[in-house]
């Protein structure tokens, strides 16, 4: 990712609606499943680290991150359970961790989704979840992913071959943020228009008035908690959880 956009996205995630919600699935993700206390989960693509952090505060749980950008590894403040790796090579001995968590990591241009799904599949340990929030889509692309180096979206069908090539059994697989997804859409269309105007190409991330950053986050959460455990069949974003069964 651009070092630009990089600096946008720390400075947007605590406090912008998208990752705020997009923080709480992937919490929600994990506090679903059936884990040991202090169980290991993994961040594979972990940023800033903003996800483990609130893993950690919420659930009682070991975190560790990877990521291999070097503007993500110089936030870490020395942290030693964060290691700048690539998500195709993780640099840990197999059936290390119960959870390994992808979050918006696949689309990548650098990753190698098959690749990537196989070694996360490789360090869960056996009975562990590989927990998955990718982009929807490939129609939705625009330059709002390019801009981030996003070159690929997905559809349901595609996260779960992707799982099952890698030894995996898919326990549950939704879409999320249905009810926004006519605003988002739109948006995403809109980037497809026009050029650029002779400037850099830039994300879709900004600034909302708060009363409208907080209308928008209560109104992703409520459907989540509406939602439950139901399937919701469509969405700018997919959430898959699958398993690691006995050899």
């Amino acid at each position: 990712m651009r070092t630009t956009e990089f600096k946008r996205m720390a400075d947007h995630e605590t406090a912008h609606w998208w990752y705020r919600a997009q923080r709480a699935n992937l919490v929600d993700a994990v506090r679903s499943l059936p884990l040991a206390p202090g169980a290991r989960v993994l961040d594979a693509g972990c940023g800033t680290g903003r996800n483990l952090v609130e893993l950690q505060r919420t659930l009682n749980v070991t975190t560790h991150g990877i990521d291999a950008s070097a503007e993500a590894a110089a936030s870490w403040n020395g942290d030693g359970r964060r290691c700048r790796a690539s998500v195709n090579e993780l640099p840990y001995a197999g059936e290390s961790f119960s959870v390994v968590a992808s979050v918006d990591l696949l689309q990548e241009a650098s990753v190698k989704p098959a690749r990537a799904i196989r070694e996360m599949a490789r360090v869960l340990r056996v009975g562990g979840f590989l927990v998955v929030l990718a982009p929807a889509y490939q129609w939705m692309l625009s330059r709002h992913d390019v801009a981030v180096d996003s070159v690929r979206r997905f559809t349901r069908r595609q996260l779960h071959d992707l799982a099952l090539r890698a030894g995996l059994t898919v326990q549950r697989s939704t879409h999320r943020f249905a009810t926004l997804f006519p605003l988002v859409a739109s948006a995403r269309m809109l980037g497809k228009l026009g050029g650029t105007n002779g400037g850099a190409v830039r994300s879709d991330l900004r600034s909302y008035p708060r009363w409208v950053n907080g209308t928008l986050h209560a109104i992703a959460r409520t459907e989540h908690r509406i939602a439950g455990q139901h399937t919701i069949p469509f969405g700018s974003t997919i959430l898959m959880i699958a398993r690691k069964g006995a050899a």
